[in-house]
């Protein structure tokens, strides 16, 4: 290491310190910023530097450290606030409030900075306060009229929020400034798509691949038309591209992907990937593989293992995020209708392919019910568009006045609650309490007439188990029940009642009443 003069020069020393920081030279930056400190320990500018390089190190809680030291000696030091945010923010959920302190109070000392109202918007948004991150993104604009990407993650929050309209005015807004955004492009597509405006996200989507052909955003988003329009012989082989955005995680595993090879004497893992319903729709695909003369492992979600034994052709089950056996090639379940060249004339549909084990659980009904009838208004809170999919239960109320019909809720999660809100007890069997898992849930399923039900796992499971079922969906839903039909390849005692214009529910019940007053008994 170089010496240095006892008796520093702190402008001077700081330069050089600074120098050797900017060009990575962390150790000589180091030493020296510790010995301007030992000199004089309240020069704030060191003490920021060294909480920079202990961060860099990987040392944030030492890095918090030296930045609170730096501010307590002049609090209004914006760059010490800036790095000290940044490193709260970091160190995650502890201390994620004060993040949220620290940045509004760079803020306050400089109204316009335009880093800190992104940075405030996108901690809220991972914690999902959408109103308050829109509040700070529309302060970036206030402030920045012209800042494209404030003004696309605005439109992306109000699409969250189901209002498509006002995002693509947002996007659009972003693209007049930036017409080469392709985050942008991408945005304003979903949200036409969403619209129902088909033609023009595509064309979103084509731009944003003319800029650059290997987007996978743009690729998978252009997946889903297609596969909406009922192409699945470009759809599904464009779908693989989902597994190369943020939205689905890679796949961990070794193993090369199977390309519909020949498997005698082979292992398969075939591993679920999305919700219940996915695996649900898809594990039609195991007794396709099993004709290629392969050993099946499967790794799925733990509520339907019991269920999915039934499932003839798999050889040995594993619940997800548990090892699995040894195996030689890997399959996603959602891959296998392209791996397997599916087109919507050959949508495989041996219905039923579920059967529901044996199970205690039986159903009561008065004698004069002429119908037992589940129903799910909700699905799983999870899923990020579960809102615009789910009806509120108080449209299924004209159903309630219909005689001679028993109703069970199939319903579980907090959506359950619904029914004593609505003091519906007496008129509704909630069967929750009973449904330990999917198999107990497909043996209530088994003793039904009907099943009327949102876009759900529960839909997938009546439709796999043979039992007429009636879908409600949205006005535009996902891409597998695509659009303007009444009926699906994937399940032929399935039938869907959709909405007419945006949010209308009570139209789509209304059908419903309709098609229940004619329906024969024992349908």
């Amino acid at each position: 290491m170089q010496s240095y003069p006892s008796q520093l020069n702190i402008p001077e020393t700081l330069a050089t310190a600074t120098a050797h920081h900017q060009a990575g030279r962390l150790p000589q930056a180091e030493q020296l910023y510790r010995q301007i400190l030992q000199q004089q320990p309240q020069q704030v500018d060191a003490l920021n530097l060294l909480g920079v390089i202990a961060c860099q190190k990987g040392g944030l809680d030492e890095g918090i450290t030296l930045y609170r030291q730096a501010l307590m000696l002049r609090p209004g030091y914006v760059s010490a606030r800036e790095n000290l945010s940044v490193a709260l923010w970091k160190r995650g959920k502890q201390l994620i409030e004060e993040a949220i302190d620290s940045y509004s109070q760079i803020i306050t000392f400089q109204p316009e900075n335009q880093q800190a109202y992104h940075n405030l918007g996108s901690i809220l948004v991972e914690q999902g306060k959408l109103d308050e991150a829109l509040s700070y993104y529309l302060q970036a604009v206030s402030v920045q009229p012209d800042d494209a990407v404030a003004l696309n993650t605005i439109g992306t929050l109000l699409q969250q929020q189901g209002k498509t309209s006002a995002a693509i005015a947002y996007h659009r807004r972003a693209l007049a400034i930036r017409p080469h955004y392709p985050d942008a492009l991408n945005s304003l597509g979903t949200a036409l798509q969403e619209d129902g405006n088909t033609q023009e996200a595509l064309s979103c989507f084509n731009q944003a691949l003319a800029l650059n052909p290997t987007d996978p955003n743009a690729r998978y988003n252009r997946s889903l038309i297609l596969l909406t329009e009922g192409n699945y012989q470009q759809g599904f082989p464009e779908y693989e591209w989902r597994l190369k955005t943020r939205e689905f995680p890679p796949c961990p595993f070794r193993q090369p992907l199977w390309d519909g090879s020949d498997l005698t004497g082979r292992t398969i893992l075939l591993h679920a990937e999305q919700g219940l319903g996915d695996t649900l729709q898809f594990i039609r695909y195991a007794a396709l593989v099993k004709q290629r003369g392969a050993r099946i492992v499967l790794t799925c979600h733990q509520p339907l293992m019991r269920l999915l034994s039934t499932v003839p052709g798999i050889d040995q089950l594993v619940p997800l995020g548990y090892p699995p056996p040894n195996f030689d090639v890997y399959a996603p379940l959602m891959s296998l209708p392209g791996i397997l060249g599916t087109t919507l004339e050959n949508v495989p549909a041996p219905i039923p392919y579920l059967q529901p084990p044996q199970s205690a659980l039986q159903l009561s009904a008065p004698a004069t019910a002429r119908l037992k009838v589940g129903i799910v208004w909700s699905g799983g809170h999870l899923y990020k568009k579960n809102q615009s999919r789910s009806c509120p239960l108080v449209h299924f109320q004209p159903l309630l006045q219909l005689p001679d019909i028993a109703y069970y809720s199939l319903q579980k999660g907090i959506a359950q609650t619904h029914l004593s809100e609505l003091g519906w007890e007496s008129q509704v069997q909630d069967l929750s309490s009973q449904f330990n898992d999917m198999a107990e849930t497909a043996a209530a399923i088994a003793q039904l007439d009907l099943v009327i039900t949102v876009d759900t796992s529960i839909a997938h499971l009546a439709g796999a188990l043979g039992k007429p079922v009636w879908v409600l969906l949205t006005l535009q839903p996902d891409w597998r029940w695509m659009l303007h039909r009444e009926e699906t390849p994937w399940y032929p005692t399935m039938r869907l009642f959709r909405q007419s214009k945006l949010n209308d529910w009570q139209g789509v019940l209304d059908r419903v009443v309709h098609a229940l007053k004619s329906l024969p008994v024992n349908n």
